[in-house]
């Protein structure tokens, strides 16, 4: 039987805001995906009566994916994107590799089955383009449980998250004797 338990972080200030800037560059790159592949689904189609012969067709291109789209991230964290609208400037190179890679597929997916449909064929809605109040999480890989002596009474653990260090982590539960935290 698996458990699910539920934790409380309590980062620092400076933590926070370190979050949040991640949180910020991972929407501003599920955005710039999501439009890169309406860009590619609203050049690549036509009418069905549409004669591609009379027709001036632009250079058609391959279809975004996954493994496309992964590809700018090293170009990307070269040097800070200033997002257009807003003139923020953001820095790829602080938020982790994986953090950003999960946002891909993250992206794959909406747009899959946004083309493809369920198992049943039905279509699920076109993606939406998210805001600071819709986009509300990323996955942070590589971080791990630890349980150091300086826990008080055994209700602090703490998570080693790469590029920001230990947050502080109360749990609402406390956990069973022997329990092994991944």
């Amino acid at each position: 039987m698996k458990y699910t338990y539920q934790y409380k972080a309590l980062p620092t200030t400076q933590q926070k805001l370190e979050l949040n800037l991640w949180l910020r560059t991972c929407q501003y790159w599920y955005n710039r995906q999501l439009g890169d592949r309406f860009d590619w689904w609203d050049c690549n189609r036509c009418p069905v009566d549409a004669c591609p012969l009379v027709r001036h067709l632009p250079e058609l291109r391959d279809r975004p994916n996954y493994y496309t789209q992964k590809k700018y991230l090293p170009d990307i964290k070269k040097e800070p994107v200033v997002v257009q609208w807003s003139g923020q400037k953001l820095d790829f190179s602080r938020v982790p590799a994986n953090t950003l890679q999960e946002v891909c597929k993250r992206v794959d997916k909406a747009f899959e089955r946004f083309i493809a449909g369920d198992a049943t064929g039905k279509r699920s809605g076109r993606p939406r383009f998210k805001s600071e109040s819709r986009f509300r999480s990323f996955v942070i890989e590589g971080a791990g449980l630890e349980l150091p002596e300086c826990s008080v009474g055994g209700k602090y653990l703490y998570v080693k998250v790469p590029k920001i260090g230990l947050i502080k982590i109360r749990s609402h539960r406390h956990l069973p004797d022997g329990a092994i935290l991944k």
